[in-house]
Order: C-alpha cells, then structure tokens, then sequence
C-alpha cells in the first residue's frame, strides 16, 4: 500500500466514477483501476461495487474510507505546517487582510517596521474576505490576519484594531445630498442598498439599522463599496456602507450617521496555538504598538 493509492481511492470513492475520478487525478483510467485492485487484493475485500457507470463503496470500503480520509487530513495538515514554518524560518511573514486594510495601511506600516526594527522580515500580502482569512490562520496558510471577527472561529485570538465609520452615500443630485448627517430612521420611505448578510459586516450593519428602524426597505445587498457606489450613481438610492478608500473614485456626497462607532470594528487575527518565529511575534507587538497611528490614517480617509 502507497500514499498514491490512497489518494486514488478517496478520489474515486469521492467522484463515484473511474472516468471522473482518474481525469481530476491526471491518471489514466487503466492505471486507476490497477491501483484499485491492488488495494482489494492487499486488503483482501472489495472496496466498491458498480452500478452501472458508476461504483459505490462497499461497507468494506466505508470502513477503509474514514480511515484514509482522517489519515490524509492529518498528513495535509502537517505538510502544511512544515511549509508554514520554513517560509517562517526564511524571513517571511504572510499577511492576509481585508482589501481596504491593505489599501489604507498595511503597506505604510510593514514599511515602518522595516525600516524601526532589526528584523527585517519579507512580507507577503493577501488580500481576502474576513471568512476566508480567518479559514487560512486555521489552515496554516496565513500567519496573521487583518479583518472582522467571524464566530465560526471564535478560536482564534482577535485583538481590536480599528473601526470604521458607517456612513450614508447618495449621488450629488439626490434630495439627500444637503445633508450632512442623519439618523437611520430619517431613511424610512428610501431604498436602501448595503453588504450581503454572507458576510460580517452585512450582517453587523444590517442589524444595526433595523435596531433603529425596523421597517427601513433594504432592496438589495452586494459585496463591496465598489459595487454599491456604483448602483447608488445609477439608480439614485441610498447606499449603507463603510467609510473606506474604495468610495474615493465615485462622485458622491457622504452623509454621517448616527450609529455606534464599533458597529464596523477590525480586528488583528491569529491562531494562539501557532508556534512563531521571533520576527512574527515582535511585528505583532508593533501593530499593537501603532494601533492609535493606523485608527488616525483610517479616520482621516478623504473621499469626495
């Protein structure tokens, strides 16, 4: 018994089907099937049965199946780690943040960090949702993480960082656009456009507002600032977003609103188990260190 011939069998136990199975691993379907009988025959049962096109594990084949796929979860995690920890070793450190954390500061302050501290790491950006971010600190692919607090991980160490303005944005001909600030209850009777509640700030903002307003008509959710700003320009309605550097393009008039400061709060993130190099444990330091610096940039953001 191999390492290939339990990939082989996860992946056909996986897709049901040797044509499927063998194209996903580069095989050729012969070479699947060999590999498949030699495992039988070393094991001394049939792992699957055929139904026609396909196969089905047999109650062999389940028993073998938890076992291997608990086996090369256990050897992707170590891989992963070891991978983690020469990167490490070599002076890297790999940052994954939210794409506006990334456009506002990230750059400016690895650069100070480099040029204040003996260390000189090597940084590596992503730029990611909180979700998939707080899934890579999990797996091993990202040491520290700039982006909201996802309870999925609650796990996870989140140190505040900081918050970002909740504001109101509607297009210079808007009726709305002689305000200067409101409450979310002077928007009953607007369309509302804000984030989807697939993601956290789509849900933080969301409940905050009808917190205020239960009845505000909220009449679509998107991603991002981007994507927002421009329905707000094209179908004059009214946009819920946070204050960040993606609005900086648009022609639009902002409107401050009256909600609590930490409704959109940034977190710095990362695993307590983790082992660190000496490098990543003294920039953490130093973020924490600059967190009133990096509060003052994201405050002073202008936008038209």
């Amino acid at each position: 018994m191999n390492l290939n011939q339990l990939y082989y069998f996860q992946e056909l136990a996986d897709q049901k089907q040797y044509t499927k199975a063998a194209e996903n691993l580069f095989i050729s379907q012969p070479t699947l099937s060999v590999s498949i009988k030699q495992l039988e025959t070393e094991l001394h049962c049939k792992l699957f049965k055929h139904n026609g096109r396909y196969v089905q594990l047999t109650e062999y084949g389940r028993i073998f199946y938890d076992t291997v796929t608990k086996t090369l979860a256990s050897l992707e995690y170590g891989k992963k780690k070891i991978a983690q920890k020469i990167s490490q070793d070599q002076g890297n450190i790999h940052i994954a943040g939210i794409p506006t954390a990334i456009g506002i500061f990230l750059p400016y302050l690895t650069k100070k960090y480099q040029q204040e501290s003996a260390i000189s790491p090597h940084f590596i950006y992503h730029d990611n949702p909180s979700y998939q971010i707080c899934e890579g600190i999990k797996n091993g692919w990202y040491d520290i993480g700039i982006c909201s607090y996802v309870p999925e991980f609650n796990y996870l160490t989140y140190i505040p960082l900081y918050t970002e303005e909740i504001i109101a944005i509607v297009a210079p001909d808007n009726n709305l656009a002689q305000i200067n600030r409101m409450s979310p209850s002077e928007l009953q009777g607007e369309s509302i456009m804000t984030y989807s509640t697939k993601i956290q700030v789509g849900r933080d903002i969301t409940n905050a507002l009808l917190a205020v307003a239960s009845d505000l008509h909220i009449i679509n959710r998107l991603h991002d600032e981007l994507a927002i700003a421009g329905q707000v320009l094209t179908n004059d309605i009214v946009g819920v977003v946070a204050k960040t550097i993606y609005l900086s393009g648009f022609d639009i008039h902002q409107i401050q609103l009256d909600l609590p400061k930490n409704i959109r709060q940034v977190y710095l993130v990362y695993d307590p188990n983790q082992h660190f190099s000496a490098g990543i444990i003294d920039f953490i330091d130093f973020i924490k260190s600059n967190k009133q610096e990096i509060q003052t940039l994201v405050d002073n953001l202008a936008i038209k």
